[in-house]
């Protein structure tokens, strides 16, 4: 893309700023930002040009005729201070200076994985991240911040300590604040499940939203929340492990019925599994590669004599 049309892209921005954006609005201007370093510049640059422009009109002595009338300028969509900051930028004036390193970390870091994708990252202060398949997440770690919104999906987090700065995650209705700890969060509609595997997390309903009373879970502990309720109780070790084994890509069950069985494997594919009649009934056990549906229906054919048809996007399992 030229630079004349990325300016224009983020003098658009600037002036639909000015009059507050939707969160909508946010998220898509946070990922056109991190989109690409020529984006984030033009951006600083035009709102640095257009603050300045702000200062010199409030030191500006007033005028002392009438202020002219309106004319059809001022139905064009774009507010006059971002018209002035584009006639700079195209006139190659050398009134803008290279934004401070530092300055990116204002905008939240947005990471993002496909369906059956795993990925890990690690954020500024040492946290790592592991964000299972199609998720989404949203990190502000600026100055005293550590504050993380999972928007969709599931997320395992293992927090580098900090006294002095909570570390939050935000998930549908639910604020879960770290207490040194290793847990996973899993947003599922309205639905959220932590998984503690070490140390302990505090479960509460983010400010301003009825929910219930705030719940502490320790190792070993899982709580789901949906609406007015919060449910909080303790797995197993070897329970836990499984319900963290897409860490490394796998699956593992323990005489789970086909129909769940079927609907995790379908987070993983694209390709998603039907289940119908009396095989839904059948409990499966093992460990499986998540994203090897063709394998695994093979082995119900094989294993269980299932009958298995495939439709397009759907393999439907039956008996």
């Amino acid at each position: 893309m030229h630079a004349e049309e990325i300016n224009a892209q983020a003098s658009e921005w600037l002036a639909r700023e000015q009059n507050g954006l939707a969160p909508q609005e946010q998220a898509a201007l946070d990922a056109w930002l991190v989109q690409s370093p020529r984006h984030m510049v033009a951006y600083l640059r035009l709102k640095s040009a257009w603050e300045r422009a702000g200062r010199l009109a409030a030191l500006r002595t007033p005028m002392r005729q009438a202020p002219p009338r309106k004319s059809a300028w001022a139905l064009l969509r774009l507010p006059v201070a971002a018209a002035a900051v584009l006639a700079l930028v195209y006139a190659g004036k050398s009134y803008f200076q290279p934004p401070a390193p530092h300055v990116v970390a204002r905008f939240a870091e947005i990471y993002t994985t496909k369906v059956g994708e795993t990925r890990g990252y690690r954020l500024a202060d040492g946290t790592r991240i592991e964000l299972n398949t199609n998720s989404r997440l949203r990190a502000d770690m600026v100055g005293g911040k550590r504050s993380i919104t999972l928007e969709m999906g599931e997320a395992f987090f293992q927090v580098a300590h900090d006294a002095k700065r909570p570390f939050v995650v935000n998930a549908g209705r639910q604020r879960i604040t770290d207490i040194g700890t290793k847990f996973s969060v899993l947003l599922n509609d309205s639905t959220v499940r932590v998984l503690v595997s070490e140390g302990r997390v505090r479960v509460e309903t983010q400010a301003g939203i009825a929910g219930p009373a705030p719940v502490t879970a320790d190792a070993g502990h899982v709580v789901i929340a949906q609406g007015m309720e919060a449910l909080v109780f303790a797995k197993p070790g070897d329970e836990v492990a499984r319900n963290l084994s897409w860490r490394d890509g796998m699956l593992t069950f323990d005489q789970q019925p086909l129909t769940e069985v079927a609907k995790e494997f379908n987070r993983y594919n694209v390709r998603h599994i039907q289940v119908e009649g009396k095989a839904r009934r059948i409990r499966i056990g093992g460990s499986f590669k998540a994203d090897n549906v063709d394998a695994f229906v093979v082995l119900l054919q094989q294993g269980f004599g299932l009958s298995v048809k495939n439709q397009g996007d759907k393999i439907v399992v039956s008996r």
